[in-house]
């Protein structure tokens, strides 16, 4: 399988959470060179967040110093590349919790930034991706939860087969030009009475109309 990888960051900014001056000059000047945008924080000063960082690159040194460095690492929607000096375990740990997507060992060189830089935006994006097919199959799931209770209740309150509360529910879907599930969500929740439902209902299909004008 061919795996495309982005190569040009040019017009990014990341954000530089970095304690050694010389560390931050070889990723300022080097990022510079990759057309990215290098904003160095300074315990001092404040970072110019006119608009979002794309990419952060960060040490425990500096990070790890105010909780609010920390909550502006984590807060970067975009790759996290980690600045390790130490195989502390506390460090490996406060890094993997900030959920880096990859590392450079410092002192750090020009050797190797672009290829973490990249390997990092890869890594990011496939697991963007995955959280986003996990969101979506969990409203899926909660999504037919919901039309399973509605017909359940038809079941039980229409004494309707289970294919006829289905079919009962496509029908007044369409009907109503709502999607099923919003309409299982209305009728769950009571917001739709069964008596309403009698005109939405093709009673010709084999149900018959006197299991529904018990509700009317």
């Amino acid at each position: 399988m061919t795996v495309t990888t982005r190569r040009n960051f040019r017009g990014h900014r990341a954000l530089v959470v970095c304690a050694a001056e010389k560390d931050r000059a070889v990723l300022s000047q080097f990022l510079v060179e990759l057309g990215v945008t290098p904003v160095v924080y300074e315990i001092h000063d404040e970072v110019g967040a006119d608009r979002p960082f794309d990419l952060v690159f960060f040490d425990d040194e500096l990070g790890r110093q105010f909780g609010s460095i920390t909550r502006m690492i984590d807060s970067v929607q975009g790759p996290a590349i980690a600045l390790i000096g130490s195989d502390a375990p506390s460090s490996v740990n406060w890094f993997i919790e900030r959920r880096v997507c990859g590392y450079l060992t410092k002192p750090l060189r020009k050797a190797g930034i672009l290829a973490s830089l990249i390997l990092a935006n890869q890594k990011f994006n496939e697991r963007y991706e995955t959280e986003q097919r996990l969101q979506r199959l969990e409203q899926q799931v909660r999504a037919r939860r919901v039309v399973c209770t509605a017909a359940i209740k038809l079941i039980e309150d229409m004494g309707v087969s289970v294919n006829d509360a289905f079919a009962l529910l496509r029908s007044a879907s369409m009907n109503r030009r709502l999607s099923l599930e919003d309409l299982s969500a209305m009728i769950v929740s009571g917001e739709i009475a069964m008596a309403a439902l009698k005109g939405d209902f093709d009673v010709t299909d084999g149900l018959g109309e006197a299991r529904f004008n018990r509700y009317l």
